[in-house]
């Protein structure tokens, strides 16, 4: 007795077709083998579908606006949850940011606040040292000349004049480094090597930069300071 056996293609094309699709196919075949039945009128019989060809078409075509429907929605929630994932990364990366700006901004207000407490001591020696400067030159000039001095003194060591200086550093304004027109003798030399010594105690070699900047300001401050002094003497004498 001969055999029969489906493609080995069948189950893979049977398995893929909608559901529908194949229940009419099966309906179909238990139509046609109720026919085939003796005991069946053939005259009378009716198939359960009509048109076969036409209801798989139909079917198919269903299938078809079902799964685009399907892909359609899947795309919709894939776009959304794609937004809600770059919206919270974009809120992570500005948390992240507004973190590192005020971690930023306390450490630049520290450097500020040690920079304005290192110039407040430096302008604070500076004046000790012209100061005792001054004091040493008293003895060789008039009382006059003396007079003036110590007015210069007074002006160079006063709370207005330190406050101006921190105040300036804090306020990142930019300082006048340029060096006064004067000739300095051995001694001035001398007292402002001293002050560069008493910043080189301070600062760090992290701070080398604001060491530099510090020396600068010094040269000038210290120059400005005994040009204004020697002019001052200057036209004392001349009165």
């Amino acid at each position: 007795m001969s055999s029969y056996s489906f493609s080995h293609q069948f189950y893979q094309h049977w398995t893929g077709a909608p559901e529908p699709v194949r229940a009419a196919i099966v309906q179909e075949l238990t139509d046609i083998t109720e026919l085939l039945q003796s005991e069946t009128p053939f005259e009378k019989f009716v198939f359960s579908i009509h048109d076969l060809d036409a209801h798989l078409d139909d079917l198919y075509c269903a299938y078809e606006l079902q799964q685009a429907e399907k892909k359609r929605i899947a795309d919709e929630k894939a776009a959304v949850e794609a937004q809600q994932k770059l919206a919270e990364q974009r809120k992570t990366i500005q948390e992240e940011q507004e973190k590192e700006d005020i971690r930023q901004q306390e450490m630049a207000e520290k450097r500020q606040k040690q920079q304005a407490a290192i110039a407040a001591d430096l302008a604070s020696k500076a004046a000790s040292v012209v100061a005792d400067n001054a004091d040493n030159e008293e003895s060789e000039e008039s009382e006059d000349d003396s007079n003036n001095r110590h007015d210069d003194k007074a002006q160079m060591v006063s709370a207005n004049s330190i406050k101006a200086v921190s105040d300036s550093i804090n306020q990142s304004s930019a300082i006048d480094l340029s060096l006064a027109d004067s000739k300095l003798n051995a001694t001035h030399k001398d007292m402002i090597h001293e002050l560069e010594m008493h910043i080189d105690d301070y600062l760090t070699d992290e701070m080398l930069q604001m060491s530099e900047n510090l020396k600068s300001w010094l040269r000038a401050e210290v120059s400005r300071q005994l040009a204004e002094k020697q002019q001052t003497a200057t036209n004392a004498t001349d009165k």
